[in-house]
This record gives structure tokens, sequence and C-alpha cells, in this order.
């Protein structure tokens, strides 16, 4: 019993101390300044107290495949970290280690940021097993024990926020779609569309003044388990205002949702599908909105999450 005590500190510590671990790609010193001046200069409400939150990003043994590497994900991160640091809203901690999802550590953060994170990352490869060995040998079974870290995490009141295609990710874990509202199915456009408010009087649209508006962006569609029963929509394509000429369209409803909330157990939910385009991270409307999200995730900002 003393020895695995001993080894458990000893992991968290090596967890601890690998947390801040950057995205590949460059954020060149203009960029990041557009960022910092877009960023909201104080946050929505106060904090109720001080308050950590993990921007998670795609694992470093996945991330040298990841397609979002040199733009989506390293802009997101800074974006993240920028409306922590300026508002004083929360404070970033930035991570791809995995080991950061075990429940003695998970327990650190009021909230979790999904930045563009993709690929099967629950699952530990071998690099990861070298910190996870002490809870066994068996990749399956510490694969279990981590999703089951993250659900618990979230039914037990943390939130999450789930930037682009971080919805994309372990695609072979169905309880993690379930818990993020829906499954990617692709993106008809990479153009500019209309996107209009669905509850334009909801807290976490407060950004948009309660006015419809245009983006370009690369834009999904999503499939089951996504269901308006489910969760509550926020924003969505306004189809009347957008090229529904272009390929790839599966959906016959015209139901395009582009972000909502729901709740998970005693957890809150956000998603939000814009953030592939670099200047996305400087739009002074979406970093507000994101900033929003994030003090709903750490339960700063009420909001309804009600179907």
């Amino acid at each position: 019993m003393r020895h695995t005590t001993i080894c458990l500190m000893v992991l968290a510590c090596l967890a601890a101390a690998a947390l801040s671990v950057p995205a590949v790609g460059q954020v060149q010193p203009q960029q990041a300044e557009q960022i910092r001046k877009a960023a909201p200069d104080k946050p929505r409400v106060p904090p109720k107290r001080p308050r950590t939150v993990l921007i998670w990003n795609t694992p470093p043994a996945l991330m040298e495949k990841d397609p979002h590497k040199g733009y989506c994900i390293p802009f997101g991160e800074c974006a993240m970290k920028t409306l922590g640091e300026k508002s004083g809203a929360f404070r970033p901690v930035i991570s791809g280690d995995l080991a950061t999802y075990l429940p003695e550590n998970l327990k650190r953060f009021d909230a979790v940021v999904m930045n563009n994170s993709s690929g099967p990352w629950i699952r530990p490869t071998d690099q990861d097993m070298e910190k996870l060995k002490v809870y066994g040998p068996d990749k399956g079974a510490v694969e279990q024990l981590l999703r089951r870290s993250l659900l618990d995490y979230v039914n037990g009141g943390g939130g999450i926020v789930a930037c682009h295609y971080a919805i994309g990710a372990n695609g072979h874990w169905p309880e993690f779609q379930e818990m993020l509202g829906a499954k990617f199915t692709g993106h008809p456009w990479n153009e500019e569309v209309g996107v209009k408010l669905d509850e334009p009087a909801h807290p976490l649209l407060a950004a948009f003044a309660g006015k419809d508006f245009r983006l370009a962006d690369e834009i999904y569609e999503f499939g089951d388990p996504y269901s308006r029963d489910k969760l509550r929509v926020l924003l969505s394509l306004d189809t009347k205002r957008t090229n529904m000429n272009v390929q790839g369209i599966h959906r016959k409803d015209g139901d395009f949702a582009q972000a909502w909330v729901k709740p998970y157990g005693k957890g809150r939910v956000f998603y939000c599908g814009f953030g592939h385009r670099t200047e996305i991270w400087w739009n002074p409307t979406i970093l507000q909105l994101y900033l929003d999200a994030i003090q709903f995730a750490t339960g700063d900002l009420e909001a309804p999450t009600a179907p």
C-alpha cells in the first residue's frame, strides 16, 4: 500500500510538471497582439472564486498527423490563454498529456477547453503508458479508467467547452459523442454563411446583441446523437442566407446547429463549431462568446441548458 501511494504521488508530480505543453505551430507576435487586442478586458461576471481551466490540445503522439496543428490549434491555444490572462476570469493551464485525465489531476480544474483536439486521444499510447503503467500494463483497462474519469468529472459538476473539430475526436467512444451532444458528419461549407440566433436573449449570446450575423469559416453539419430534444441550440445556419448548393450536405431537415449547451449530470457542456480559420481567433465577438462559454463551464455565468 505504501509503495502504491508513493507511485501515485510521483505520477501526479510528473503529470503536473508536464502540464504546460504548447501546441505545434507558430503564432507570430503581430498575430498574438491582434488576439490580445480583440480579447475582452474583463469577464462578463466576476468569478465566484479563483478558477483554473485546462486548455486541452491534441496529444504529442497524435499531433504530427493532426491537420489542425499549424493553425487551428496554436491560434486557439493562444486565444484561450489570452482570454484567461487578460480578463482575469481564469488561470489557463495548457496540456496534451493524457495523464491529466487521471481523477486526481482532473479534479484540479474548474473546466476543460477542448481546443480542436482530435484523434482517438483517450486511447493511451506506449509513451503514455510509461506514466500510466502504475495502473496496470493493459492499455484497454487504462483507457477505461480515463474514460470513466472524464465522464465522472463532468457528471459530478465539471464543465466542458469544445471548439470546432474537438467533437470529431474519439470516434470509437460513443459516450464521448453523447456527452458533447452530436457526431461530426462533414463540413460542406468553407465560405461566408449566414448564422441566426436561435435564442437571442440567452446569456451566452450576449456578445451578438440580439442580431444575426455572417461569418466566413469551415462550417460543420452533425448527426446522431444530435437532437434538439437533448440539447439547447444557441446558433444555427441561416439556410435562407447561405449557399445551399455546396456538395456534401447530408441533412434533409435544414437543421444545421452551430453552437449549443447541454447538461450532463450536474455538469455543463458548451460546443461551438467556429474556430477553423485563423482570423476567427481575433474576432472580438467570437472571443467574447468563448469567454462567456468558459465562464458558463466553470459555473460563474448562469445560463439555462434545458432542451
